[in-house]
């Protein structure tokens, strides 16, 4: 056995106690549905169900599985070719029939229909609820109601058994939707119940509890599936909203096609294993590969250029290789790694098909070209030279020169990327160069990084526009033979320059064998110094030996290991030494040179400096950035209510007053500053009404007047903006009687109570 001891206080008196009257309850429901194409198919779909969609940031369904909107629901199609229609959510034609009569218990009421195409029945019912008690007042009522229907020479089933509960003062409609199967048109007579289950009152004044059917509606619905298109469909009760809401999804997208050697990471991205054959699979996710999206705008008939280049009008070997790029992992700035580049967008509208590859290319710092009748691509990443050029190789032996002005050279970056943290908000990530800053003072440069939802991978971009300004300064053009027609846009190249490194160390083979070879001019090699030469294949490939001669000058060198063959004459050599290099260039364009029969080719290149991508990727850290104080999407729920009661002495009877008090809600572990007040309801028994709403600053709240029984509270915060949390309840709290003493002082009673 347990004692409980229990306070009560309260107050006499002869007063009496005016009837109360319920708020009426009596508005029709009304629903929004709305139907939406979101995406050219297949998509792979949302992240995590109804938790990523969203209604004013507010996500449909909270981690534990809770609601944050009632009477919701939705449904989707991936967008596939033979998907099916949307049932319940297409566009419609209806045939309305009235009804017109009071459903009395216990004669249910019975409507036929014929019609082969029917889809949907629609009920309209109407209610009225209320009591007159004969202590006065106005009270609510519930009634109780079932729906079958019937298909063909099936049997009634059950689809609804509903309860309204509430003060329904004029007649309130409601309507329920109940979707049939006609067999493709071979069903053609259905039938529709109502039945009241709730008694009939004898005492028709005191209680009026009157549920009539409305009309009988018949709903074909436009056979629309939308073939190939994603499509989200909602259905929400529209009083939740002041207006429509912005409705939010956080997607999966497109499933595209990606290379057979390829299974997809669990952040969208690519590993690949042993060798590519070439063709291509459809994963069941969506990556977020912007070399592959990049080849699936192109290709695509629907949507992308595919009625205009084919397939085999695109290099995708080239593609393969900046994937693989792209795919790399690379610190991410706060401790972890992350793939190199990814691309997340979402494409809307028209817009030229040109301004669209050029920024997803520019995700990998990446250009396209027109080679050899396809088009092929290349990306600013680390490679090693395929080609080299000396004066004897161009025309006039004249390698022309340019730099970029200073004020193009930034030191500060403001790049924005979409913040996940933030509803994918634009945000500014600042990247400085603190080097160049010293060097040019603060020059900021305004930037997008496109598609981009990685902090780390923001910072990189900044990263590397402002080291590509300060480091790659200089353009080289010149015209050479005609075996410069074997370079490329993205080609890196080796140039030895006599007049500007004042020495000769570059030129045309007279002569060679597999472990010598005979220059066209001698060379002085210096004491203390280590030299390499490199050498131009009959292949077009070059190869580098070093070379074992001693200090001296010398026509021939000797290798230090032999040659794959013999390189042919006329074909160059360059010398590097550990105080002169050549200078590396990355190839920007190659045209045959104009008048010249294809016979010269002009080629533009730009600085390469291969340690720029250690210095973009590696020696950095993110700085935490200060917690902005949001408003967060959800709004917090109060916490831990309790009740407790004092009870009133009215001479012949008690009355209650009930005393509900909470905690504020918490945001991150401290109070959340962004709660405004409290709505706040009481119920009595299981199955009342919650009544008595109120909206309070404080956390507590009390409800005067009440009789014996078992009370229930809930609260629901309210924020800044005016959004609601959901409703907490608390444990039941009965107000009953007990033994008791009690000593009277005038109006005031003290009661100590004991309970068993």
């Amino acid at each position: 056995m347990q004692m409980k001891k229990r306070n009560l206080s309260g107050r006499g008196g002869k007063k009496n106690k005016k009837p109360k009257e319920e708020a009426d309850s009596g508005r029709s429901a009304s629903y929004a549905q709305i139907l939406g194409i979101v995406s050219e198919g297949e998509i792979e779909g949302l992240f995590n169900g109804a938790q990523s969609i969203y209604f004013n940031e507010t996500p449909a369904q909270n981690s534990d599985g809770s609601s944050n909107f009632t009477n919701f629901s939705w449904d989707w199609r991936g967008g596939t070719q033979g998907q099916d229609r949307l049932a319940g959510f297409s566009d419609e034609i209806s045939s309305e029939t009235n009804v017109g009569a009071e459903i009395k218990q216990p004669i249910p009421l019975t409507r036929s229909i014929i019609n082969a195409n029917l889809d949907i029945i629609r009920v309209r019912l109407g209610v009225v609820l209320q009591e007159y008690p004969p202590k006065g007042g106005v009270l609510g009522l519930k009634i109780q109601f079932k729906i079958y229907v019937k298909e063909g020479n099936g049997a009634f089933v059950l689809r609804l058994d509903q309860t309204i509960k509430g003060r329904y003062s004029t007649l309130t409609e409601f309507e329920y939707n109940f979707p049939v199967n006609n067999l493709g048109g071979t069903v053609n007579d259905f039938s529709v119940r109502v039945e009241r289950v709730t008694p009939q009152d004898s005492d028709t004044t005191r209680f009026q509890r009157v549920l009539q059917w409305r009309t009988l509606i018949e709903v074909t619905e436009t056979k629309l599936r939308y073939p190939n298109s994603a499509l989200f469909a909602f259905r929400f009760d529209a009083a939740q909203f002041e207006s429509l809401p912005q409705i939010s999804l956080k997607l999966a997208g497109r499933k595209i096609a990606i290379p057979t050697n390829a299974t997809p990471t669990a952040t969208r991205g690519l590993t690949y294993s042993g060798i590519w054959n070439g063709t291509f699979y459809v994963p069941s996710v969506a990556i977020a590969d912007p070399a592959w999206i990049l080849y699936d705008l192109i290709t695509n008939t629907r949507y992308g250029l595919g009625r205009y280049i084919k397939a085999n009008q695109i290099d995708k070997w080239a593609l393969y290789e900046i994937s693989q790029y792209c795919n790399e992992y690379v610190p991410n700035g706060e401790g972890g790694t992350e793939h190199r580049f990814q691309c997340h967008v979402l494409l809307e509208g028209k817009e030229e098909a040109y301004k669209v590859i050029e920024s997803i290319r520019s995700i990998f710092r990446g250009f396209s070209y027109w080679m050899n009748g396809a088009i092929s691509f290349a990306a600013d990443k680390p490679a090693s030279p395929v080609a080299q050029f000396t004066q004897a190789d161009i025309e006039n032996g004249m390698f022309s020169y340019s730099r970029t002005g200073l004020k193009s050279r930034h030191t500060i970056a403001l790049v924005t990327w979409l913040d996940p943290d933030d509803f994918y908000r634009p945000t500014i990530e600042t990247v400085e160069d603190r080097e160049g800053i010293a060097k040019y003072g603060v020059r900021e440069l305004e930037m997008s990084a496109f598609a981009c939802i990685s902090r780390g991978q923001a910072h990189r971009a900044g990263l590397a526009a402002l080291l590509t300004e300060r480091l790659e300064t200089e353009t080289v053009t010149f015209r050479v033979r005609a075996y410069g027609a074997y370079t490329k846009p993205g080609d890196i190249i080796r140039i030895s320059d006599a007049k500007r490194a004042e020495i000769r160390y570059g030129g045309l083979i007279a002569a060679s064998t597999l472990t010598t070879v005979t220059l066209d001019n001698p060379v002085s090699l210096n004491t203390g110094e280590t030299y390499t030469l490199t050498v131009m294949m009959a292949d077009g490939t070059v190869v580098e030996r070093t070379v074992t001669n001693p200090p001296g000058s010398h026509t021939t060198l000797n290798l230090d290991s032999p040659l794959p063959q013999a390189p042919p004459p006329e074909s160059n050599w360059i010398i590097a030494s550990t105080n002169i290099q050549p200078q590396l260039f990355r190839v920007l364009n190659r045209v045959p040179a104009p008048g010249s029969g294809e016979m010269l080719h002009e080629i533009t290149a730009l600085d390469y400096r291969g340690d720029k991508y250690n210095f973009i990727e590696q020696g950095w850290s993110l700085t935490p950035r200060p917690t902005i104080n949001r408003v967060p999407a959800v709004v917090n729920v109060p916490r831990n209510i309790a009740l407790s009661y004092r009870a009133i002495n009215n001479g012949a009877s008690f009355t209650y007053i009930l005393d509900a008090s909470w905690q504020y809600p918490l945001n991150n572990g401290q109070r959340d500053q962004f709660i405004a007040s409290y709505f706040v309801e009481y119920r009595k028994g299981d199955d009342g009404d919650w009544v008595d709403t109120r909206n309070v600053t404080s956390t507590s709240t009390q409800y005067e007047g009440l009789q014996e029984g078992k009370y229930y509270v809930r609260v629901a915060a309210t924020d800044i903006n005016g959004k609601s949390s959901v409703w907490v309840e608390s444990y039941p709290l009965s107000l009953s009687k007990v033994n008791y003493s009690a000593v009277f002082t005038d109006q005031q009673t003290s009661i100590f109570a004991t309970e068993f």
